[in-house]
């Protein structure tokens, strides 16, 4: 039954606002050669399978042209063992249904109804999910149908992921990332066992090209330098951060951590995998912003550092930049709002000792010491085991008056947070000053503090020389 273009549009909406920010940000896609699909009017796909997560991969990197046109081939008899599964699949991708075992005239009819109508076509030539990782000889079905469509092109694709994410015998998926590598479109002439053969090697040759750039990733011989520029509200450290950013993005791979995540190579901005712990900070980052007072700030600013910190280690993971760039650091943030706080019992002393139990140095301080008694909230993280956040290789702090920040505040025309006032921001900024100087002389950190009155251009300047001149060293807490 022809379906309405009211159907066709809510079902393409619902793909765009709902499937595929879902299954990128749960999963995380990284698609290489994505820009063949947009090379071609129609196509067949074909692809290895390994996982019911590959139909959802392969639709979250169709171009949106593609979407409400393409139809994975599907078994019949296995979503139609759950009624509510069978409906939303059906519903969302318009499968084409085969039953396995059924004889039928002609097994491809369905296949070549789509095409012939100017659809595209999923397939996986095996047949059905095999072992994990390991991908069984294509079926010539694949051959038949290049046979009788030759000049529609077939797109290879590999999927290196959904195995571990969605295995075979799991009742539920896991939040791992993905790979989908995409090769140039083909086309084919001869015999169907030939094209098929052929086929095969193509999806084979991109299945050594992901597994090597996976392996690459995973064996990089350093981690990222990290640069974290510091500052109260209004200080200007934003602005420094994104500019440092973009400057080392002329030669190396950036990555900018601040309130979202931006990727910058070779001088310009590039799109970034969404991550999903990224989108929970962003969250509990606005609702810690509409806190009335400190005491209804204090848990949520908590649990946004922790996030913001777990993510500078999904960075130097997914992206492998040369670079992480911190618009504040989520452990030194952390330590200088306990000057706020507790400004009465927060001292250098206080200050080294928490440093040490949140990146991890527990062992080097005792269970009895009195900090815990002081700062309650340490040793909940401690007992709760939140102890591994990260130090940065250099500390840039923007410093300014109080007065100077809350001025450039209320000059945005935004309401003002609640420790957005000058004798907050006066006891932030002493903790930051105070932090700064822990972590240069307890933790053989690198520090600088510029004055935040000086122009964008005289602070990038003098930022990088700072960066450049501390490259390569290694410091007390690596």
């Amino acid at each position: 039954m022809r379906e309405s273009a009211h159907i066709i549009s809510l079902r393409l909406l619902i793909h765009l606002a709902l499937v595929r920010p879902f299954v990128k940000l749960f999963f995380g896609v990284n698609a290489v050669g994505g820009e063949h699909l947009g090379d071609v009017d129609q196509c067949i796909i074909i692809a290895n399978h390994n996982s019911h997560l590959d139909v959802p991969l392969l639709f979250s990197i169709l171009p949106a042209k593609h979407i409400v046109r393409t139809h994975p081939v599907a078994a019949r008899e296995y979503f139609s063992r759950w009624k509510v599964l069978f409906r939303v699949v059906d519903y969302l991708f318009r499968p084409i249904w085969i039953v396995r075992g059924e004889k039928i005239e002609d097994p491809l009819k369905g296949m070549k109804d789509r095409l012939s109508s100017g659809h595209n076509v999923i397939i996986f030539p095996e047949g059905t999910r095999g072992n994990p990782g390991e991908m069984a000889r294509f079926k010539t079905g694949v051959g038949m149908l290049a046979v009788a469509y030759p000049d529609i092109p077939i797109v290879p694709v590999f999927l290196l992921g959904p195995e571990r994410a969605f295995p075979r015998k799991s009742p539920v998926p896991l939040p791992l990332w993905n790979e989908v590598t995409v090769g140039p479109p083909q086309v084919f002439t001869g015999d169907r066992r030939d094209i098929t053969a052929a086929l095969e090697h193509l999806v084979r040759e991109l299945s050594e090209s992901a597994v090597a750039n996976r392996h690459r990733r995973r064996k990089r011989p350093k981690p990222p330098f990290t640069v974290a520029v510091l500052g109260i509200d209004g200080s200007g450290k934003s602005t420094l951060s994104r500019t440092i950013a973009k400057q080392l993005a002329n030669a190396s791979s950036v990555c900018l951590v601040t309130d979202g995540l931006e990727l910058y190579q070779q001088g310009s901005r590039k799109e970034a995998q969404p991550l999903l712990s990224e989108k929970v900070r962003e969250a509990v980052g606005k609702y810690a912003k509409t806190a009335k007072s400190l005491k209804h700030y204090k848990a949520p600013k908590l649990a946004e550092l922790l996030l913001r910190d777990h993510i500078m280690g999904e960075v130097a993971r997914w992206y492998s930049p040369d670079f992480i760039v911190l618009d504040g650091c989520p452990l030194m943030n952390l330590a200088a709002w306990a000057n706020l706080y507790k400004e009465d019992r927060f001292d250098a002393d206080a200050c080294a000792t928490a440093l040490r139990v949140l990146s991890g140095q527990c062992d080097t301080v005792a269970r009895e010491d009195p900090v815990f008694a002081e700062f309650p909230e340490l040793a909940a993280l401690r007992r709760l085991r939140l102890t591994s956040m990260k130090l940065p290789d250099a500390v840039i702090m923007l410093d300014v008056e109080p007065a100077v920040s809350v001025a450039r505040i209320e000059s945005r025309g935004e309401q003002r947070q609640v420790h957005e006032t000058e004798d907050k921001l006066a006891k932030l900024r002493a903790g930051y000053r105070l932090v700064c100087n822990v972590v240069q002389t307890e933790f053989g950190i690198p520090t600088r503090i510029l004055d935040g009155d000086a122009t964008i251009d005289v602070l990038a300047a003098t930022a990088l020389a700072f960066v450049g001149e501390n490259l390569g060293k290694e410091t007390d807490h690596e």
